[in-house]
């Protein structure tokens, strides 16, 4: 049976969480179809277009992603208490950035815009759908795929489905388990053999992190910040690892040669990034995990991250 999206995701406790979201029928997303023999790599573009678009107007950090043919990762911190703090005004705002009211020549109609804002701020009922949906993962995750289906459904002629009505959620319970989750995330092309190198990697997080320290070489020093945030005071806790830390991570990963043979820290790094292909609900020390099922009633399942 089904786990309920509601016992998967706290609707009171900000956390992190790895996220999954699958194609239909493993269609293709993006990349070179072999079956048909077309190139659908432009809709990758898409997708991370939408991906800023929406996080910076709901309650959540975009902290990895990755896009695939057939599928995407992301790894997000949650926030599900901010929208509360936020104003009607901002309510507002951010509803207009994530749904931008346009006239048929596609530009913003300034009187037009002007009016609903208007509308909307003296609507007390409308307010609260607003502040429910812009503070709810369930809605984050329906309208970032929602117009990548319908542009992929117009550009196939077809209709239906694109991507699998439920995704893929896991709460990460610690550091250790965020840091692993975005390092599996990022290094999703390199399993796919769609890069051989770090460097050659495109459309995931990690590509975004190098382009800009390559124009500021001080990130590299800099503690790991989120890559799109929705919530204004960047809420997430510190991971307290460097871009130059995570590198060198994703490095052991790639070329574990590079690395002290047979170092425990080393094996047990690689073990906690390879327990996420497990897709368990929840990840992290065993304490925690036994704490996260006790307060829904479960069985445990879940192994500890080494």
């Amino acid at each position: 049976m089904t786990t309920p999206r509601c016992q998967l995701v706290d609707s009171d406790t900000p956390l992190f969480y790895h996220l999954v979201s699958r194609c239909v029928r493993r269609s293709w997303l993006c990349g070179w179809d072999q079956t048909t023999r077309r190139n659908y790599a432009h809709r990758k573009h898409w997708l991370i277009t939408r991906l800023n678009q929406l996080s910076k107007a709901f309650a959540v950090e975009v902290h990895a992603y990755s896009i695939m043919s057939n599928h995407f990762h992301l790894v997000v911190f949650y926030d599900p208490t901010a929208p509360a703090r936020w104003s009607d005004e901002e309510v507002v705002e951010r509803w207009l950035i994530a749904f931008p009211i346009t006239s048929q020549s596609d530009s913003a109609d300034a009187d037009r815009v002007r009016a609903c804002r208007q509308a909307w701020l003296a609507d007390p009922e409308r307010l609260q759908h607003m502040r429910g949906c812009l503070g709810s993962l369930s809605a984050f995750m329906k309208y970032l795929k929602q117009p990548i289906a319908r542009r992929a459904n117009l550009e196939d002629g077809c209709t239906g489905h694109f991507f699998e009505q439920r995704f893929y959620s896991g709460a990460l319970l610690s550091k250790e388990a965020v840091i692993a989750a975005m390092a599996y995330v990022d290094l999703n092309p390199i399993r796919a053999n769609l890069a051989r190198s770090i460097e050659k990697i495109r459309q995931a997080s990690i590509s975004e992190r190098l382009t800009a320290s390559a124009n500021a070489p001080e990130l590299l020093e800099a503690l790991l910040q989120p890559i799109i945030s929705g919530l204004d005071d960047q809420s997430s806790p510190a991971l307290g690892v460097t871009l130059a830390d995570y590198i060198d991570k994703l490095e052991q990963l790639v070329a574990p040669t590079r690395t002290t043979p047979g170092s425990d820290a080393t094996r047990r790094w690689v073990q906690q990034v390879a327990a996420l292909r497990h897709r368990q609900r929840v990840f992290g020390p065993l304490n925690l995990i036994k704490q996260w099922i006790a307060q829904r009633g479960w069985q445990l399942r879940e192994a500890p991250l080494p």
